[in-house]
């Protein structure tokens, strides 16, 4: 019998699609390893290159294989170079809003209730504090406004998993920024410690008048409700070890709001309803467009599973 050699390029394009992950994987390691060394890049930016390896090599069980390269591409490139935008001018947008926030009048002064209620400071987390812990919480707290969201998503990207990345993404910042806007302008709410009148637990230096904008948007407190929301739908994944690693981080985030005294508990509270709001309402959304995409248009994404042959095609009794 003749054996049909195939073909050098297709046995490469077969094993290239099969592992690229871990040649992803592999490229983040290299990079993270190089940067060890280097005492310039912060501490912060090595652990997150490290994040990364673990994110690409644990993507093997949430793969796509069904999904067409070329359609994906197409929906996900774009997606990824809009994360990189909003990850350089996304803070300078969001300056904007607050000067434009400190002009308007104040609706509900909630500085003066909120003080008053007993255990809302959390000071139940910091019963025990140390240097190390509050560096640490720090470092938690600086990243734990984006990066809750941009490492899964990435994960999702080496996944070829484009509901996935959807769902991360409208259940962060594209949805809750709108949605807790109208929040920030009825509740005029300030960070813990510049209420209680005690020392900046990130020590950032800010002036007077600095500190008076910078501490606005207190209720509901949104790292708790991007975290929470990237805890939840990272429950979905496959992978045990990514999934607890990464959703102890986001949990981490939402303990350094009350360890640091930038959010009150009432805040941390509001924020975890706020983000499971979030993901009820995109996840009747996705539903909803899922089921109006055209056949056509699912052809043209997933690879057509092949029909099994009836069980009398495979019988011998059947056979020459």
């Amino acid at each position: 019998m003749l054996v049909k050699k195939v073909p050098l390029y297709t046995r490469i394009w077969e094993f290239l699609n099969k592992y690229y992950q871990y040649l992803i994987g592999l490229l983040f390691l290299f990079y993270a390893l190089l940067t060890v060394v280097q005492e310039q890049v912060g501490i912060a930016y090595k652990v997150y290159l490290f994040i990364l390896v673990l994110a690409a090599f644990t993507a093997t069980s949430d793969l796509r294989r069904d999904v067409k390269w070329i359609p994906f591409l197409l929906a996900a490139v774009p997606i990824f170079l809009a994360i990189q935008y909003l990850s350089i001018h996304g803070y300078e947008m969001w300056g904007r809003m607050l000067s434009w926030q400190l002009e308007q009048k104040i609706v509900i002064d909630l500085n003066p209730l909120f003080q008053r209620i007993p255990l809302n400071d959390a000071a139940f987390t910091r019963v025990y504090q140390s240097g190390w812990l509050t560096e640490f919480m720090r470092q938690v707290y600086a990243n734990g406004f984006v990066l809750p969201a941009l490492v899964p998503i990435y994960r999702a990207i080496i996944a070829k998993d484009l509901r996935k990345i959807l769902k991360y993404l409208l259940s962060a910042h594209i949805f809750q920024v709108f949605l807790i806007t109208p929040f920030y302008l009825s509740f005029h709410l300030q960070e813990t410690w510049y209420v209680l009148g005690h020392h900046d637990g990130m020590a950032r230096g800010l002036s007077p008048e600095a500190a008076a904008g910078v501490t606005l948007n207190a209720f509901p407190s949104m790292h708790t409700s991007i975290a929470f929301a990237m805890f939840l739908v990272l429950l979905e994944e496959k992978n045990r070890l990514f999934k607890w690693v990464w959703g102890l981080f986001c949990l981490s985030v939402i303990y350094s709001t009350m360890y640091l005294e930038i959010h009150w508990v009432i805040d941390v509270l509001a924020g975890m309803l706020f983000a499971y709001a979030t993901i009820k309402l995109v996840n009747l959304i996705l539903v909803k467009a899922e089921n109006w995409i055209p056949a056509y248009l699912r052809n043209l994404y997933y690879h057509q599973e092949k029909p099994s042959l009836p069980s009398y095609q495979n019988s011998n009794k059947y056979t020459a």
